[in-house]
């Protein structure tokens, strides 16, 4: 029983892989790296260079077969990142307003450049 505990968990695994920023290319600290979710064998890790000040969100998943894991640059922090995740889905009311916002500001650029 004992072996079994000094073996590392497959999430220590893939964040110890998750070593290099992928901007410019400066060694993460290795308790920079922020755990933010768990979901059985699957975590949401944030990441934010040291050097360059990127930040990373990435999805590490262990199975059967290895480790898999699926990331992306972003602007958000990590506390941003966990706010929005337990945030429910936007609502059609929402996105709606959204368009005719976008609408509005596009329609005003344009018009600010003919006159």
């Amino acid at each position: 029983m004992a072996k079994e505990s000094q073996q590392p968990r497959p999430i220590q695994e893939g964040l110890r892989l998750m070593n290099q920023c992928p901007v410019c290319k400066g060694a993460y600290q290795a308790d920079k790296k922020n755990i933010l979710e768990e979901r059985g064998e699957a975590h949401l890790v944030h990441i934010t260079c040291p050097f360059c000040h990127n930040a990373i969100m990435a999805v590490i998943v262990a199975n059967p077969l290895g480790l898999s894991s699926v990331g992306m640059l972003t602007d958000l922090t990590a506390s941003d990142v966990s706010r929005l995740y337990h945030q429910g889905p936007i609502s059609e009311d929402e996105l709606f307003a959204c368009h005719l916002l976008l609408k509005e500001r596009n329609l005003s650029m344009i018009l600010s450049d003919i006159k």
